[in-house]
């Protein structure tokens, strides 16, 4: 059984004329957390919807070979729903059967006190978590993650950084989006610089010191 979960190779998205990005290649393997770091406008939320197939490439190819949960920056919760039916709606859509599973996640992500509440009261973190814990409803092999910890509290932060050591080290895999390396530092194993329409690396972070893999980012910047 092959490591490599989900990869793109020399892959390109355009919209009319723009050419967002060219030539971008990675695989993404069990086990792994790959940061992707760029400037707005850089087209990392565009890269991920490429990897998740909610868009297709206009060149190369992605081949995934597990299942993928998504985390958009915008949560896409029904807001007139509770989380527990937000999830039961979820659990539909995949054909998922176990009745227990929502609140198995609720709990998880700390929501279990408010599971039966609209999500329209929610704070902006509290439904951040609930599109956690949607994401994870089929148990997927890898998770894409769009700035997960936006609005997060402490709490909540470590939470998340907490679920996602466990997730990898389970043997799935996670790609996520941030601009700030020093918060996901713990968790990421890998990191890429998606500047100037294209994408250096990844490679591999190795136990070096958040500042390092920050000022390589500023150095990209400078010079894009």
């Amino acid at each position: 059984m092959s490591d490599i979960l989900l990869s793109a190779d020399d892959v390109g998205r355009r919209f009319g004329y723009r050419q967002v990005f060219s030539a971008v290649t990675l695989a993404l393997r069990r086990g792994e957390t790959l940061a992707l770091m760029g400037p707005n406008g850089a087209g990392k939320t565009t890269l991920l919807r490429v990897l998740s197939g909610l868009l297709k490439p206009s060149s190369g190819t992605v081949a995934r070979h597990g299942t993928l949960g998504f985390v958009a920056h915008h949560s896409m919760a029904y807001d007139a729903l509770t989380a527990r039916e937000n999830l039961a709606f979820a659990a539909r859509l995949w054909g998922i059967t176990n009745t227990t599973r929502a609140d198995e996640l609720l709990d998880q992500v700390g929501l279990a006190r408010w599971r039966d509440q609209r999500v329209a009261t929610y704070s902006r973190g509290m439904t951040q978590r609930l599109a956690i814990a949607r994401a994870l409803m089929h148990d997927p092999d890898v998770l894409l993650l769009d700035e997960p910890l936006n609005s997060l509290d402490e709490p909540g932060t470590e939470m998340v950084l907490q679920f996602m050591e466990d997730f990898a080290a389970r043997g799935h895999a996670i790609a996520i989006v941030t601009h700030q390396f020093e918060r996901i530092a713990r968790v990421a194993t890998s990191v890429g610089y998606l500047v100037g329409g294209s994408l250096d690396g990844p490679e591999t972070v190795d136990g070096r010191r958040p500042h390092a893999v920050s000022e390589k980012y500023r150095s990209l910047l400078a010079h894009a």
